[in-house]
């Protein structure tokens, strides 16, 4: 598992990202604006797992993997029935999970990947 200070670090990388895009003067795109839903969803997290234990952290997981099963079913199923805006909506929820997902395994240490 990480280390209070690692992500610690993390948090702070990530609030000056979060600062620099809403310090942005222009329009943001909708790119920037999803870089910067992301980048607060992962703050969030990784502030909660600094109270948590490891134990805590990993029924975190659990629950999110189930969730994103959930989730995948729910797509197909309005994939099928062709429900664009069902779809959509769904998609979003999966993106979610999927950063929740990644910012616990990071912590977790469970993947190489960097958040």
């Amino acid at each position: 598992m990480k280390t209070k200070d690692e992500i610690g670090e993390k948090i702070e990388l990530l609030n000056d990202k979060i600062a620099g895009l809403r310090a942005e003067k222009d329009e943001l795109s909708n790119e920037l604006k999803v870089i910067l839903a992301g980048s607060e969803l992962q703050s969030i997290m990784l502030t909660s797992t600094l109270v948590n234990s490891e134990a805590q952290n990993r029924d975190l997981l659990e629950r999110f993997e189930r969730r994103a099963e959930e989730l995948n079913k729910k797509y197909e199923e309005a994939s099928v029935e062709e429900n664009i805006e069902m779809k959509n909506q769904v998609h979003a929820m999966i993106w979610t999970n999927d950063i929740r997902l990644d910012t616990i395994k990071w912590v977790l240490e469970e993947d190489d990947d960097t958040i």
